[in-house]
């Protein structure tokens, strides 16, 4: 077993739930190029009715060490059918990046898609200016833990 700073805390697997059509979540793992902490574990719950998804995180930050829970996000869902459900910052806002986050519901998968916006401002001069896309996944522990 490979030990470390990055990966010594195992987060449960992926899991996906759908309650008929008035809720859609996936829990897992985000994962990609540019991330922060590699060993993380995301929520994003979202409800028809409400039109909002709620997201929250918590990642390992050390050597069996995890951070803080995140403080809920809220975003407004974009669309919402039998084939996906999408939720969007709204482009008003105030920070340098702005997060899509589109769930496929037939193949159970969720792409989180991050790109700039707001570049012109002041506050955004030394902002990331890359798009990043991430995929929620299998923790890294169970990965480890199912190829033995």
């Amino acid at each position: 077993m490979r030990g470390g700073a990055d990966d010594d805390i195992s987060f449960a697997p992926k899991n996906f739930a759908e309650l008929g059509d008035a809720f859609v979540g996936i829990s897992g793992t985000l994962t990609g190029d540019g991330l922060a902490y590699k060993n993380n574990t995301y929520s994003i719950s979202c409800y028809r009715d409400r039109k909002e998804c709620f997201v929250t995180s918590i990642e390992q930050i050390g050597s069996g060490q995890i951070g803080r829970m995140d403080y809920i996000s809220i975003y407004p869902i974009t669309r919402w059918n039998q084939f996906e459900v999408v939720a969007a910052e709204d482009l008003d806002t105030f920070g340098c990046m702005a997060v899509t986050i589109t769930i496929t519901r037939k193949t159970q998968n969720a792409l989180w898609v991050q790109q700039p916006m707001n570049q012109t401002r002041p506050e955004c001069l030394k902002s990331d200016t890359k798009t990043h896309k991430y995929t929620v996944e299998d923790s890294i522990g169970w990965k480890r833990m199912n190829r033995k």
